[in-house]
């Protein structure tokens, strides 16, 4: 009798199943790979990268392939939401954010605020917190349009040059967080399109070429500056962000001159705030460990004292790079993107909320910073 029952309700509940009722089939939307937005006559253009799946093979969509693999739509709109419906009712599939990777927001529109543009990302629910976030001194639809190099969609090599650490990497999600932080101000890649020779030695031949070349820094949502790539690796130094990079150090001519070049393995960065007489003083331990990749010089670094000056040398230059985004930082833009009033925040919150917090900005740019690079070479490599 009990097994008849069960049979019974196994067999009714078949009839309640529904199957994917809201399933979407990949012919009946436009995958966006990649967002651009720009400010054009008080109206945001919304530019859209959309991927073409049948050109999305392993050996399509490449450039000498002579078939794109994406095109870009764009229009205009009051609003982001506006632009995005304008676009939809040009197109006969439906707008599907949820595999974007990249978002682009051109100079014009950041200077003005971005506030808005975050707003529409955390409550719309397709588009992905976890994209990309850059900026650009011209216009994002340039590089939104920009046909692939290596990879079969523009976007996915973007993505990927921004895991390579070779600059900073924020998503939108980490922008958000920057903007709402107290004493933490954002600070983004800034993206560009760059021209790159093509074909042998002496070839006129150019083409454009993805490359983040610096950093975009905001005082609230707006754009108030850039930092070129030299400044930015100090401010990797300075957030605890830096994992690649190289550092070359110029061998003084009365020991032989030439260059040597260290790679970076590892490096660890505290700010520590220390309040005396109700003034705050920050200091900046830094400690990297890094490995010779290269001696252009005469220099032997068999000899532990020649490393010893190597690394007395390289603190230098880490001090340089830091002093410098410093410097631009709190003279040029008045802003605190290093986290230093955080900082103060989580060792002396009482202080920070009764008295630091009204006027940080101000406090900021009187600011006392000490900075203390620790480096140590561990390696020199095979070659003598």
């Amino acid at each position: 009798m009990k097994t008849t029952r069960i049979l019974v309700i196994l067999a009714m509940s078949v009839f309640l199943l529904s199957g994917c009722w809201n399933r979407i089939e990949i012919n009946d939307i436009a995958i966006v790979t990649a967002v651009g937005l720009d400010l054009e006559d008080d109206k945001i253009r919304l530019s859209l990268q959309v991927a073409v799946p049948s050109k999305l093979g392993p050996t399509s969509g490449t450039t000498g392939s002579g078939e794109n693999s994406t095109f870009m739509i764009s229009d205009t709109g009051d609003t982001l939401s506006e632009a995005y419906r304008h676009l939809q009712g040009k197109l006969s599939r439906r707008i599907f954010f949820s595999h974007s990777r990249v978002l682009i927001i051109g100079e014009e529109l950041a200077k003005k605020g971005v506030s808005h543009i975050l707003d529409f990302y955390s409550r719309f629910h397709e588009p992905r917190m976890n994209s990309y976030i850059m900026f650009t001194k011209g216009k994002a639809f340039e590089i939104i349009k920009n046909r692939p190099t290596l990879e079969s969609v523009t976007a996915e090599e973007t993505r990927e040059l921004t895991k390579l650490s070779v600059g900073l990497s924020v998503n939108i999600k980490e922008f958000l967080d920057m903007l709402l932080t107290e004493g933490l101000e954002p600070v983004a890649p800034q993206f560009a399109s760059e021209p790159m020779e093509k074909g042998g030695s002496g070839s006129a031949e150019t083409d454009k070429t993805q490359a983040i070349i610096g950093a975009a820094v905001f005082k609230d949502d707006k754009l108030v500056g850039w930092m070129n790539d030299s400044q930015t690796r100090g401010i990797l130094w300075l957030r605890d962000e830096m994992e690649l990079g190289v550092i070359t150090v110029k061998v003084p001519e009365e020991k032989g001159g030439g260059h040597i070049s260290t790679n970076i393995i590892r490096t660890e960065t505290e700010i520590v705030p220390k309040i005396k007489n109700g003034e705050i003083k920050i200091d900046v331990k830094t400690t990297s460990e890094m490995n010779v990749m290269e001696n252009a010089s005469e220099l032997n670094l068999d000899d532990s004292k020649n490393i010893d000056k190597l690394q007395i040398e390289i603190e230098k230059e880490v001090k340089d790079r830091i002093q410098s985004v410093l410097d631009k930082s709190k003279d040029d833009l008045g802003t605190d993107i290093f986290g230093f009033g955080e900082a103060v925040y989580k060792k002396y919150p009482k202080q920070w909320n009764e008295k630091y917090k009204k006027d940080w900005n101000e406090r900021f740019t009187e600011l006392e910073v000490s900075i203390h690079p620790t480096v140590y070479v561990r390696r020199i490599g095979l070659t003598k």
